[in-house]
């Protein structure tokens, strides 16, 4: 257990330190949005996980001089001029929603602008995916929640033993010529990406957020963690931060102790699981089930019933079978009763396309609209079908970057299921996180998708609270260190902080005033879920209300305590229809609203 003094020692030593020590620091990339070439890192090794945090915003129009509207993630304001001008689509086309902003630059659609409705050629094309925003590996990070004051936003990778390769695009499909045409040529400003290597035991600066109170910041939550390996948990990693005299902040060259520590390792966010389940014929072999003998195929049944009893509201699954053909039997929900019943017409037959499968499955995952998602496998048997190979497990599994689980069932040990073990480790490995699970009855089956829906995405870092002091006289950004003493090394976190504390307006007419709270949904439209990002000028409970535009009321949801500040909060949609919904905030006296949008 380290004190306040010793991590102030540990600060000071860190500020004197030469220059062979902070060269053992992270690698940081520039990457200028005027330039659509890659920017490598240093070669990785195959069998590391890297860190990588993006910041920075950039402007593809030469309207904004301030360079924003587009960070690593969102396009998140337009001026309006283009919009007028019929160079960037509306938000809205004959009253219902078209291209809404902000928008995550991995959306797969195509928006062909005028629309088709209209009755006109259409001019130019829009595929995000396919031709704006910030890429690694030529994929877009997922889509997570609007960083309006830091547009910092990170994500874990698996090594290669090649480069990571990072780029911008900005690019639109001409109808009329029938060509890709790069923009490069007005955009301004860029993104910073740093690339760290996950060590063993290490210190991880997750999220920060403005405080605010009566309209003006006050200090910064910072989201913490010191992370260590531990095999048992599902992240394969545990959060060893116990209080608040383990970490300090030193702020132009002052040591500041964080005012409070709250750590609460509950799952809060909503995850989306691809469940993938072998139906081959094999599957009609028994296994124990609490002391009972039951085909496979039902022990399956049951667990995936027991398993989604564990959801939270706002969780989606999609399921997807397979024997020698893969097949997708539900496409994303957040209704069980669909799942169930899609679930409970499973017949087992057949070879085993095992393979084949998983790769359905990370496509199945590579374009779906949320952060939090995950690949949920299981299989009683080796992949027989010859037009699949490793190789292409593998750069699928890569390319859709998600956290894979694997389930074995029923391997005894042969050579052949052993090889095929060790194959199914190298998967995982492949994948920023995951497991493998080995499988002999049915409890150990309902087990594991219990632990998955319970642990998978559960926030393992603490908040430290910090009052920082204002900036000096002319100062426009300040650098702060967050600085952990572990033994004798001495491992620091950067943050860049504008010395405003501004947030960051959404659209071109919403200028928001120092004194305005932030109150805005994304994404719109949305389709599993809808995020509130707002701010509370006092911590206390929170609760939302959801209305039909008749008042019929839909939905109540308790958020629990919220924290003073911009926080986000999530509106289940999965099982709304296409339309317009309005939002009640209630904290106390205190009642906001703000619109949703559903598209199907």
């Amino acid at each position: 257990m380290k004190s306040i003094r010793t991590v102030a020692i540990a600060a000071m030593l860190y500020l004197l330190a030469a220059p062979e020590l902070l060269a053992q620091f992270p690698v940081t990339l520039q990457l200028p949005a005027g330039s659509g070439q890659p920017v490598l890192s240093p070669r990785t090794r195959p069998d590391a996980r890297y860190r990588v945090t993006v910041t920075g915003t950039y402007s593809q129009w030469p309207q904004f001089a301030d360079c924003h509207g587009v960070d690593a993630v969102w396009v998140y304001d337009v001026p309006q001029e283009e919009i007028d001008a019929y160079r960037w689509p509306p938000k809205t086309v004959l009253g219902r929603p078209f291209v809404e902003i902000p928008h995550w630059v991995g959306d797969s659609t195509r928006y062909g602008f005028p629309p088709s409705g209209l009755g006109l050629p259409a001019l130019f094309e829009i595929s995000f995916r396919k031709y704006l925003g910030f890429r690694v590996n030529d994929e877009p990070l997922p889509p997570m929640p609007f960083d309006p004051v830091f547009h910092r936003y990170q994500h874990v990778l698996s090594g290669t033993g090649q480069e990571l390769s990072f780029s911008i695009r900005d690019s639109t499909y001409n109808v009329a010529q029938g060509a890709v045409i790069p923009r490069y040529e007005d955009n301004c400003g860029g993104l910073t990406v740093v690339v760290e290597e996950i060590l063993p035991n290490d210190v991880n600066i997750c999220d920060a957020k403005v405080i605010s109170q009566n309209g003006q910041s006050v200090g910064l939550r910072i989201d913490a963690s010191i992370v260590e390996q531990d095999t048992n948990m599902l992240s394969g990693t545990r959060n060893a931060f116990l209080n608040k005299e383990q970490l300090g902040v030193v702020a132009d060259g002052k040591f500041i102790c964080p005012d409070s520590l709250v750590c609460d390792t509950s799952r809060t966010v909503p995850i989306s699981l691809c469940l993938v389940v072998d139906v081959s014929g094999s599957m009609l072999d028994d296994v124990r089930y609490d002391n009972v003998m039951i085909k496979r195929v039902d022990a399956l049944k049951r667990s995936i019933h027991q398993f989604m009893r564990r959801l939270k509201p706002g969780d989606s699954l999609c399921l997807i079978q397979f024997n020698e053909t893969v097949r997708l039997s539900q496409n994303w929900t957040a209704d069980t009763a669909l799942i169930g019943i899609a679930l409970d017409r499973l017949v087992a037959d057949g070879y085993t396309s095992f393979y084949q499968a998983v790769i359905q499955g990370c496509r199945k995952l590579a374009t779906h609209a949320r952060a939090n998602k995950a690949l949920v496998a299981i299989t009683d048997g080796l992949d027989n079908d010859a037009t699949t190979s490793t190789s292409d497990v593998f750069r699928e599994i890569r390319a859709a970057n998600v956290p894979v689980f694997l389930m074995a069932l029923g391997f005894t040990g042969t050579p052949d299921e052993v090889a095929a073990i060790d194959t199914m480790r190298q998967f995982v490995a492949a994948a920023p996180s995951g497991k493998v699970y080995q499988i002999t009855t049915g409890k150990e089956l309902e087990d594991v998708y219990t632990q998955i829906a319970e642990n998978f995405a559960k926030d393992e870092c603490c908040k430290l609270y910090f009052r920082i002091p204002p900036c000096d006289l002319g100062q426009s950004k300040r650098i702060v260190r967050l600085i952990y003493a572990d033994g004798g090394r001495i491992v620091s976190k950067e943050l860049e902080v504008d010395c405003a504390l501004k947030t960051t307006s959404v659209h071109a007419d919403d200028v928001v005033a120092p004194d305005a709270d932030v109150l805005r949904a994304s994404p719109t439209p949305s389709d599993d879920v809808a995020v509130v990002t707002m701010a509370f000028s006092r911590a206390g409970t929170v609760y939302s209300n959801l209305y039909a535009l008749d008042g019929t009321p839909l939905q109540h949801i308790d958020h629990g305590h919220v924290d003073m500040g911009v926080t986000q909060l999530s509106i289940p949609t999965a099982s709304l229809s296409a339309g317009a919904y309005v939002c009640r905030i209630v904290q106390g006296t205190d009642i906001r609203t703000v619109r949703i949008i559903v598209q199907r």
